[in-house]
This record gives C-alpha cells, sequence and structure tokens, in this order.
C-alpha cells in the first residue's frame, strides 16, 4: 500500500512501471549512475580535506581543504594561508595560544571586559583599524568573544576578524586559544563581517572543536 497520498498523484516506481521494458531498463541504469556519481563526488571531496589536531592546553581540531598552505608564523599553534598562483595574498587563518587571567564567574562576563584591552593592541597592530563588529560568539562547543575590523596593508583593504574562543566547560576556565582571520576582498569575502564565511576558510572555521573529538565535547 503505498504512503502517498492520491491528491499527490503516482510515485516514481509505479510511474516507471508503466515505461515500456526498454525505458525501464534505461531509466534504472540512469538511477545507478547518478548514484554512483553522487558517492564519488563525496569520496573525492572528503579526499580533498585534511583533518588535523592540535594538542596543548586547550587542544583542538579541525578540518580545512587542500587550497589552504600551512605555514609556520612564530607562536602560532596552526596556521593555514592562500594566495594566487602570482603570490597575491588572498586571506588567511591563524590559531594562537589564550590565556585568560583568574576571574569569578563566568566567561562571558569577563570576555567583553579583556576584549577592550584587545582591541587596543589590534588598533596598534593594523593601520587605519576601523572597528566593525563585536559581540558573542560561538563555534561547535567553543564560546567566546569576536572582534572584527576593517584596515589597511599598503593600499589594499583588509578585513579582520578574531575571535577569542574558549571551551564550554564549568567557569573559571582560562585556557583557549584566538582564531586570527585575514582576508581581502580579492579572496571573495564581502565584507570585514564576512571574513572567514566563505571559500575554504569556511571549512576550517565551522569545523572548529576543542577536544579531539569530530562531533562534540572535550576528549
Amino acid at each position: 500500500m503505498s504512503v502517498v497520498k492520491p491528491q499527490y498523484g503516482p510515485t516514481l516506481p509505479a510511474l516507471v512501471a508503466r515505461l515500456p521494458r526498454f525505458w525501464r531498463a534505461a531509466v534504472i541504469v540512469l538511477g545507478a549512475v547518478l548514484v554512483a556519481g553522487a558517492i564519488v563526488v563525496a569520496l573525492r571531496s572528503r579526499s580533498e580535506e585534511n583533518a588535523v589536531i592540535v594538542r596543548g592546553p586547550a587542544t583542538f581540531n579541525l578540518v580545512y581543504p587542500r587550497g589552504l598552505q600551512r605555514t609556520s608564523p612564530p607562536d602560532a599553534l596552526l596556521a593555514l594561508r592562500r594566495e594566487r598562483p602570482s603570490g597575491l595574498f588572498l586571506d588567511s587563518y591563524v590559531v594562537r595560544p589564550l590565556t585568560l587571567p583568574a576571574y569569578r564567574g563566568a566567561v562571558g562576563g569577563l570576555l567583553p571586559v579583556y576584549a577592550t584591552g584587545y582591541l587596543k593592541t589590534l588598533r596598534r597592530r593594523y593601520a587605519s583599524a576601523r572597528l566593525e563588529l563585536e559581540g558573542r560568539t560561538r563555534i561547535n562547543n567553543a564560546i567566546g568573544y569576536q572582534v572584527v575590523l576593517r584596515a589597511k596593508r599598503g593600499p589594499r583593504t583588509l578585513y579582520v576578524r578574531h575571535l577569542l574562543l574558549v571551551p564550554e566547560a564549568p567557569d573559571g576556565v582560562r585556557q583557549g586559544v584566538v582564531i586570527e582571520i585575514e582576508a581581502t576582498p580579492a579572496s571573495g569575502a564581502p565584507n570585514a563581517i564576512g571574513a572567514g564565511n566563505a571559500g575554504p576558510l569556511k571549512t576550517a572555521l565551522r569545523s572548529f572543536r576543542f577536544g579531539t573529538s569530530r562531533t562534540g565535547g572535550e576528549q
């Protein structure tokens, strides 16, 4: 008995059954080809991604596509960069350690205060920095605060987005990371707020998790 209501018409198997034998076979073969193609695409996309685990006071893991190249800037736990073949910088993703001062209560109350001082260091680091956005943020099992700037690097516009993250854990946690995202309009980022939300950086950012598990909390 069909679970499709009569008003929605016949099901696909019912329609195929009405076709001549030759066309039924052709439809079945076509369906098998489409399913096989989808499987190949899924496997290929998965093979083009790199999974990484970085162990430390705040262990984390993420996945990034091969369009990003690993680099080794000072003090970085993980660094990814994308350039055009000509060497033109497009965007980057750098994870650095974060140690918060001792505090009482929820970390959500500390981070806006901590970010005030952090923002001052960013203004010294980036020329003509203009604050675009700041506020609470969350990525999977990480909670934190983000600061978003529009700046200049030479003649080029630079979008800067820093996310101060700690594990979603009992109050008092002090060890976390800062994800530093830099992007240019040439990367495809529409604006500073959109930095990291498109292209290869999107995978690296949205897949970030504290711990070693790809499915949830810390391990």
